[in-house]
C-alpha cells in the first residue's frame, strides 16, 4: 500500500482535473492497469456530485428547511438533496440571497468523480455504486455481476464497495480521499476510517497478478491512516486506546457510554428538556450511584436539526456496567417518548 501525501506529491494539474486531487502516482497505476486490461476499484464515501453550492457574492449555501445541513448537489437528475430527510428542490441559477447570478460547486462526490474518471480515461467502462444507483431491487448485484464477467473497467463508489467483494482481476484500487470522515466530531472518526482503508485495500491483490494500493491523504502521519498502511489492528489499537484513555477523556472500550438524545419540534423546550436530563442523571449518581457515574451535557447535538427536530444530546460515562444498566432501566421507567436511549451509541452525531 502507497500512501500518497496530497500537499507534497506531484499531482495532475488542476485544470485538468478541477476540484478532484489526482496523484501522478495513482494516475499512472490506473493507465496502467487499464492497458493491461486489469481492473480497478476508486472510493469515494461520500454520494452526490458536490458537497454543496455557494454564492461567491455572499456566501450563501442553500441548506435543508427540515435539518441543519447544508444540501447537496445531485446531477443525476439535477437536484439539491438532503441526505437525512429527503428533502429536495432545484439546483438555483441565481442567489436567494443577494440575486448573483452565478453559483460555485463545492466539494466533492461520487457523481463529480464518475464524471471526471469518464473524462480522463475515456475508453475505460466505468460503474458507480452507490445509494443513489441501488434503490431498485436487484441494482447491486447487476453492477457486481458486470464486473465479475470484465464488463466493467473502473467500479467507483462510497463504502459499499469497501468490503466482501472478491474480483482476481482487479489490481489497483484507489482511496481518492482518505479524509472524508477522518474529522468528524466523533470519537470513533479515526477507527471508521482506519476500518474503511484496511477493507478496501482488501479488494486489491486477490488474484495471481497482485496488487496495488495507493491511499490519497493530507493526513499521512495520522495513527489511522498508518495502521491501515500496515494492515496492523494491533498497531491501531496502540495509537488509539491511549487517547480514550485518562488523563484523556475516557471513551469506549475504556468506558461505558450511554447517549440521552432530546428531540422536540422547539429549539427552547428541547434545551430545557436536556437540562432536566442532564439534573436527572447528576442527582441519580449523587444520591444512588455513589459518585459512579460521570455526566457530560447537556449540549447541542453536531446534527442540531433533523427531519424538523431540534436535537440535544446528554452523556452519561461508567466504568460499571451494572451502574449504566440501572441508569436505562430507570429512565425508560419514565418513558419519555421526546427522550431516545442508546447504550453504547455507534455515533454521537
Amino acid at each position: 500500500m502507497e500512501v500518497v501525501d496530497l500537499r507534497s506529491t506531484p499531482r495532475i494539474p488542476a485544470a485538468e482535473t478541477g476540484v478532484i486531487a489526482w496523484s501522478e502516482a495513482l494516475d499512472g497505476a490506473i493507465s496502467g492497469a487499464l492497458e493491461r486490461r486489469e481492473q480497478i476499484i476508486l472510493l469515494l464515501n461520500r454520494r452526490g456530485f458536490a458537497t454543496f453550492v455557494q454564492c461567491p457574492a455572499c456566501g450563501n449555501v442553500p441548506g435543508c428547511p427540515q435539518c441543519a445541513i447544508a444540501l447537496t448537489v445531485h446531477q443525476t437528475p439535477p437536484a439539491l438533496r438532503c441526505h437525512y430527510c429527503g428533502h429536495e428542490e432545484p439546483i438555483p441559477e441565481t442567489c436567494a440571497m443577494c440575486g448573483h447570478v452565478t453559483q460555485r460547486l463545492r466539494g466533492l462526490g461520487t457523481q463529480q468523480l464518475e464524471r471526471f474518471v469518464g473524462m480522463r480515461y475515456p475508453r475505460a467502462r466505468i460503474a458507480r455504486m452507490d445509494l443513489d444507483t441501488t434503490t431498485s431491487k436487484w441494482a447491486h448485484h447487476h453492477i457486481l455481476d458486470r464486473v465479475a464477467r470484465g464488463d466493467v473497467d473502473i467500479l467507483l463508489g462510497t463504502q459499499m464497495i469497501a468490503k466482501g467483494l472478491d474480483f482476481p482481476n482487479v489490481t489497483v484500487v484507489g482511496v481518492v480521499d482518505a479524509d472524508t470522515g477522518l474529522h468528524f466530531p466523533d470519537f470513533r472518526a479515526g477507527e471508521r476510517t482506519f476500518q474503511l482503508v484496511a477493507q478496501v485495500a482488501g479488494r486489491a491483490g486477490r488474484g495471481p497478478r497482485g496488487g496495488r494500493v495507493f491511499v490519497q491523504t493530507r493526513a499521512p502521519e495520522h495513527h489511522a491512516i498508518r495502521a491501515a498502511a500496515a494492515h496492523s489492528v494491533a498497531q491501531f489499537a496502540a495509537a488509539e486506546l491511549p487517547l480514550r484513555t485518562p488523563p484523556q477523556p475516557p471513551y469506549p472500550p475504556r468506558t461505558g457510554l450511554v447517549r440521552f438524545v432530546i428531540a422536540t419540534d422547539d429549539h427552547a423546550r428541547t434545551a430545557e428538556l436536556a437540562e432536566k436530563v442532564a439534573a436527572w442523571l447528576r442527582r441519580a449518581a449523587r444520591e444512588r450511584l455513589d459518585g459512579m457515574l460521570t455526566v457530560l451535557g447537556p449540549a447541542p447535538c453536531p446534527l442540531m436539526r433533523l427531519k424538523g427536530k431540534w436535537r440535544w444530546h446528554v452523556l452519561a460515562k461508567s466504568t460499571e456496567p451494572h451502574v449504566l444498566g440501572r441508569v436505562v432501566r430507570a429512565w425508560r421507567a419514565k418513558a419519555h417518548r421526546a427522550v431516545s436511549v442508546d447504550r453504547d451509541p455507534q455515533s454521537l452525531l
